[in-house]
């Protein structure tokens, strides 16, 4: 396991910027004479980096676990808007002093060459005056998170966290999913103008951030600031085409046969049913409280790999899972790196769902490729572009799929196995809806909310089945793009699962031919980080980083393929 230098204390605390400035103040003043001293430097600065981020973790782990403890919300707000702007200051003068010096272009360059390639686009971007505008869209995203967190709907009288609220949408009793939908959907209507007028605060500082790097656009900006140097955004473009000419017809058929089998006519499919099950069908099951989760993950990953059980059992020693829904949480989940402990932490609003369960081998993914990358020492490394990050999740998912009879009889595993399938070739359209709708947003900064919603209407149109009628709700359609937390938080932090899932499913073909070799492809391209190009790393583990409308139109092939051998 990576083990820090010595040159900054990998335990500090840090409660204000003077408490890390000088190590910063060092690094910035150190002479530089030799090949020696710039690597030195590199590596004094990869673990600089690392025990701020550590920190910063843990100011944004405690406040989204706890949105309504006002000190965490305060501390996380004091990291990301008074700490992480000196931080970007100083972090930048390194960084030149790295960039500029003549010895850094003598480094092996098997070794340097994705750094440096990272560092002059880094460089390139920066620009002073854009760092108080980045503390402010932290601010709004905290906000976000706050308003999120605290949403609770009222069902029979009882009130409860969103994720538990949406349990209710897959009853077999229609009329009790509608009344949980409306209550869902009444709840977010109360946020929905502030969250409105945050989102529009983001979009105009966003796009100023772009403009003072002398962009057109946010967007291309983005685009760039990510990494993403391996596809453009015509890609984009042309992958969001692929997916309505061959995978909407798919999640259209999907669609038609669950309708059948809920035995609602045609016309009368509304937004309600769409996670229902047949009358006399209860929903899956697989657990009660996250515990039981967690130790169901544990004996699944065993079999797998006994290193990955290992590694889930010691972040479990270490405290380092909220696992089950409660009020205050914010949404959503995640798997965040602790880049000096070498592990990370897993957040979650579990509810006793399938879908649970998958996130839970989802975040699992993620946390695998933490451990398989902490031996290396640079950090740069260790982060690995979101594609790459996402294959690992994705991929976590279908290796798994076998071993869920843990949590399940052999009916529902079966049911469980299927559900995961068709939700694949669900979410590709889903995916595309997210993906072009900010690009629209960022190509077109002045946008009013009206327009912004009427625009996520027509693209939910554009990719969706035509078989839901939300008639007497077409209001609620068109602000549904408020559920999903990236577009606040994350802006084009999307696409990346579209194009990791199609490498998933081409990782998961090869582990149905040969398990060992599918594992160990999957094992030794977790482990190369982001020290080699995306489509290096891809080669590595056998798959092609190809997301290009062949590719989609094959893989497409392969799961229905999959699912018609489940069905017999």
């Amino acid at each position: 396991m990576y083990k820090p230098s010595g040159f900054i204390p990998g335990n500090l605390n840090i409660e204000n910027w003077e408490d890390i400035k000088p190590y910063f103040e060092m690094m910035i003043s150190r002479d530089i004479q030799t090949k020696d001293d710039v690597q030195k430097l590199i590596q004094d600065y990869s673990d600089a980096t690392s025990v701020f981020y550590e920190r910063y973790a843990w100011s944004y782990i405690n406040m989204s676990c706890h949105t309504d403890d006002k000190s965490y919300v305060e501390k996380y707000e004091n990291f990301s808007t008074k700490i992480a702007p000196e931080m970007s200051k100083s972090s930048n003068e390194v960084e030149k002093k790295i960039a500029s010096n003549a010895f850094f272009k003598e480094l092996d360059p098997e070794r340097f060459n994705q750094f440096r390639k990272a560092l002059k686009r880094d460089l390139d971007l920066f620009r002073e005056e854009n760092v108080d505008l980045f503390a402010k869209i932290s601010k709004c995203s905290s906000k976000v998170d706050q308003l999120t967190g605290g949403l609770m709907a009222t069902i029979d009288g009882k009130e409860l966290p969103m994720p538990q609220a949406s349990v209710k949408l897959q009853s077999d009793d229609r009329e009790e999913r509608k009344n949980a939908w409306l209550a869902i959907w009444d709840s977010r209507a109360t946020v929905r103008k502030d969250l409105d007028g945050l989102f529009n605060e983001m979009v105009n500082l966003r796009n100023q951030v772009a403009l003072n790097a002398e962009y057109k656009n946010y967007r291309d900006y983005q685009h760039d600031s990510l990494h993403r140097f391996d596809y453009t955004t015509a890609d984009a473009e042309k992958f969001q085409e692929a997916v309505e000419e061959f995978v909407v017809p798919l999640a259209r058929e999907i669609t038609r046969k669950h309708r059948d089998k809920l035995g609602i006519k045609d016309g009368d499919y509304r937004p309600w049913d769409l996670a229902g099950e047949p009358a006399g069908q209860t929903r899956l099951k697989p657990f009660d409280k996250g515990d039981e989760l967690l130790n169901g993950a544990i004996s699944i990953f065993d079999k797998l790999h006994p290193d990955f059980s290992k590694n889930l059992q010691e972040m479990n020693k270490n405290g380092l899972f909220d696992l089950d829904s409660r009020k205050g949480k914010a949404p959503g989940g995640y798997n965040y790196p602790l880049e000096v402990t070498g592990m990370p932490f897993i957040f979650m609003n579990a509810a006793g769902t399938q879908r649970d369960v998958t996130t839970m081998m989802h975040e699992g993914g993620h946390a695998m490729h933490t451990f398989l990358t902490n031996d290396e020492p640079l950090v740069y490394y260790r982060n690995t572009p979101a594609e790459m990050a996402e294959t690992a999740s994705m991929s976590m998912e279908l290796m798994t799929t076998p071993h869920w009879d843990k949590y399940y009889n052999e009916a529902d595993h079966l049911r469980a196995r299927k559900e995961h399938l068709e939700g694949i070739i669900s979410f590709f359209p889903w995916c595309a809806i997210v993906d072009a709708f900010q690009h629209w947003i960022y190509l077109n900064p002045e946008h009013t909310p009206e327009e912004r919603d009427e625009y996520f209407a027509e693209l939910s149109d554009r990719f969706g089945t035509g078989l839901v009628n939300w008639t007497g709700y077409e209001e609620l359609k068109r602000f549904g793009w408020q559920r999903q937390s990236h577009i606040f938080g994350s802006p084009f932090y999307y696409i990346e699962y579209g194009i990791a899932q199609l490498g998933a499913l081409q990782i998961y073909r090869n582990f149905l031919e040969d398990p060992k070799a599918g594992l160990d492809g999957y094992i030794k391209g977790l482990t190369l980080g982001s020290s080699k190009p995306l489509p290096e790393v891809w080669n590595a583990m056998n798959i092609k980083f190809d997301f290009s409308s062949e590719n989609i139109r094959e893989l497409m092939k392969f799961v229905q393929t999959e699912l018609d051998k489940l069905n017999q």
